[in-house]
């Protein structure tokens, strides 16, 4: 009897260990009901509304939140009555707190506007350790190339490092598309550039833009 109670015993302990040593990434779209209890937990430490929030967990690194957030903007917008200015940020769970890692803000202008590509705003797992690709598209009134833009921020131990790669995405027959990478983007392990250059890819050949 004794022998069954400790192999029973040695099961619950190993499925509780798979259960909870699984990294986990829950999306939680505006308007939801798990949106909003989560942010009657934490209110949003952003301006604004937000209209997307990414949760990631692993054992190896905690949980972290990540929101996106839409604001007002104070400016008259020539493509949009309501012009919008956008905030992201990722924050670290710690002791029913949040302990902001990041900060990304763009703002819309007399003749541009920021817009986020929901879609592609993810969060990778790499071995528990989360990579976040930031997707969104300048747009303007105007017929010059316009940007598409991925960041991607790593976690290298406490902190983050940015990178980014730009699509220029023409609207005049003589403009060509075009990609340009930053430093930091160079120096990322090929299976995350790939990542990246295929989110650029998915969007050109889909015709999103």
């Amino acid at each position: 009897m004794k022998c069954l109670k400790l192999f029973i015993l040695l099961i619950t302990v190993s499925f509780s260990t798979v259960c909870f040593s699984q990294n986990k990434i829950n999306r939680y779209n505006k308007n939801t009901k798990e949106l909003k209890n989560i942010l009657n937990d934490y209110q949003s430490p952003l301006k604004g509304k937000t209209v997307l929030l990414i949760n990631y967990f692993s054992p190896k690194v905690g949980s972290y939140l990540w929101f996106l957030n839409e604001s007002e903007s104070s400016l008259q917008g020539a493509l949009t009555d309501k012009p919008y200015d956008l905030h992201a940020g990722i924050y670290l769970e710690d002791h029913g707190g949040l302990l902001e890692k990041v900060v990304f803000k763009d703002f819309a202008g007399g003749l541009s506007q920021p817009n986020y590509l929901l879609d592609y705003c993810l969060i990778e797992d790499d071995n528990g350790n989360p990579t976040f690709y930031l997707t969104y598209f300048m747009d303007s009134d105007g017929l010059d190339a316009k940007p598409l833009k991925v960041i991607i921020y790593t976690r290298n131990g406490k902190t983050f490092t940015k990178s980014k790669i730009t699509a220029w995405i023409p609207f005049q027959e003589e403009d060509k598309y075009r990609i340009e990478k930053d430093h930091n983007f160079n120096l990322l392990p090929t299976k995350t550039q790939n990542k990246a250059l295929q989110i650029l890819k998915d969007i050109k050949e889909k015709n999103i833009i």
